[in-house]
C-alpha cells in the first residue's frame, strides 16, 4: 500500500489551502478534468472546490469508497492513458506514499503537457499510520520533484513552526534564512505545518531526470543479467 487509503487525515487547513491553489491558479484555465490522488473520505471538499469552479473530478485510491471513482491495485501504476487529465492534486497523501518519486513519474505522465499540478503535504505532527506514515515534506522537497519529474514550480509554502524560528533567532548565522521562512509560509502555529506545491508541466515524462535515471539502472540491471 503506497496511498492514503480511507482520506480521513485530511484537516482544515489543508482544505484552505486546496481552495487558495484553485482560486490562484485555475481562474485563467477553461474547466478540464482533475485527477485526485488519494481521494475519497474527507477529501470529499477537494470535490466540492474544483466541481463547483465547472471542473470534471475524478478521485483515485486503493480501496473503493466514497468518492472514489477510480480504484488500482498498484500505487506506482496507473491503468490510465497518457496525458488523459488537464489536472492532478492530492492532499495529505505523499506522507503515505513509501515510493513518492515513482508516483510523480505517472502523475507527469496522465497530465497533459501545461497541465497544473497541487499537492500538499504536512512537514510535521505525529504518526499517523494509513496505512503508513513514511515522510515529511519542505518546500525544497516539492522543488526537488519538480526537477524529478519535469515540473515548472509556480509556488512552493512550509508553515514553519515557533520552535523553527525560536531556533534561528538565536543564532546569527540562521537569522537571515529565519527571515526568509517568514515570507514563505501561509499561516503561522499550525499543527501540521503543512507544506504546498503547486506545479506546471513542462517535460515530456520520457524526457525528464527521474526517467534518464530509471532507463540507467535498468540498463546496469540487464547487462547484468547477460
Amino acid at each position: 500500500m503506497g496511498l492514503l487509503v480511507s482520506g480521513k487525515n485530511v484537516h482544515k487547513t489543508s482544505i484552505e489551502y486546496m481552495e487558495q491553489c484553485f482560486r490562484t491558479y485555475s481562474g485563467h484555465r477553461p474547466s478540464g478534468k482533475v485527477l485526485d490522488i488519494g481521494a475519497g473520505g474527507r477529501k470529499q471538499a477537494y470535490r466540492k472546490i474544483w466541481e463547483a469552479g465547472g471542473w470534471t473530478y475524478e478521485g483515485l485510491n486503493l480501496v473503493a469508497g466514497e468518492g472514489v471513482d477510480i480504484v488500482i491495485d498498484d500505487p506506482w501504476k496507473f491503468d490510465l492513458p497518457d496525458a488523459s487529465y488537464d489536472a492532478v492534486i492530492s492532499g495529505n497523501m505523499l506522507e503515505h506514499n513509501e515510493f513518492f518519486w515513482l508516483t510523480f513519474l505517472e502523475m507527469s505522465r496522465v497530465l497533459k503537457m501545461g497541465g497544473l499540478m497541487v499537492h500538499i503535504a504536512p512537514s510535521r505532527g505525529v504518526e499517523h499510520r494509513d496505512p503508513q506514515d513514511c515522510w515529511r515534506w519542505y518546500r525544497d522537497g516539492m522543488a526537488a520533484m519538480a526537477k524529478w519529474a519535469g515540473f515548472d514550480l509556480l509556488e512552493a509554502t512550509t508553515d514553519w513552526s515557533p520552535e523553527q524560528f525560536a531556533f534561528c533567532d538565536q543564532r546569527a548565522k540562521y537569522r537571515r534564512n529565519a527571515n526568509a521562512m517568514r515570507k514563505t509560509m501561509r499561516t503561522p502555529d499550525t499543527v501540521w505545518g503543512d507544506t504546498v506545491g503547486v506545479f506546471v508541466k513542462s517535460v515530456e515524462v520520457g524526457d525528464t531526470l527521474g526517467m534518464g535515471y530509471v532507463r540507467h539502472f535498468a540498463q546496469l540491471n540487464s547487462k547484468a543479467a547477460e
